[in-house]
């Protein structure tokens, strides 16, 4: 295999890139993810969710020396996966040709649906989405 694309780069897309790595893949690897930003450490998000100073900085992963060379392709989703043609196409239109897929995509939050909650919850996933009096 000359490249694997890994969808999803955030905890589950680097720990791919680190796994393949470590079992001697020498290839090409290219994460393509939807946020802007390189993996980082979710759970202080929600942890301290009115902190104005959580930054990428403060939860970003340090990426190991194994996976240095890891293309990132962050910021510009997969719109469509031709799995019998290998080739994905991203939202931007753009087309990446692959030899391996690894799906990392990881989970969507639940809401569960209690009366009367609907305007009164805020769902913390991703440094976009933490509250806005989080972010000024």
């Amino acid at each position: 295999m000359d490249r694997v694309v890994i969808v999803g780069a955030s905890m589950g897309g680097l720990r791919a890139a680190e796994q393949l790595r470590a079992a001697g893949y020498e290839g090409e690897l290219l994460a393509i993810g939807d946020e802007p930003h390189l993996p980082y450490n979710r759970p202080p998000l929600s942890k301290e969710a009115l902190a104005a100073e959580v930054t990428h900085d403060a939860v970003a992963f340090r990426l190991r020396a194994g996976v240095a060379d890891v293309t990132w392709r962050l910021g510009t989703p997969v719109a469509v996966a031709d799995l019998d043609a290998g080739e994905l196409t991203l939202a931007d239109g753009t087309t990446v040709a692959y030899d391996g897929l690894v799906v990392a995509t990881g989970l969507r939050p639940r809401r569960l649906p209690l009366p009367g909650g609907e305007d009164r919850r805020h769902v913390v996933r991703t440094l976009t989405t933490r509250p806005a009096s989080a972010r000024a």
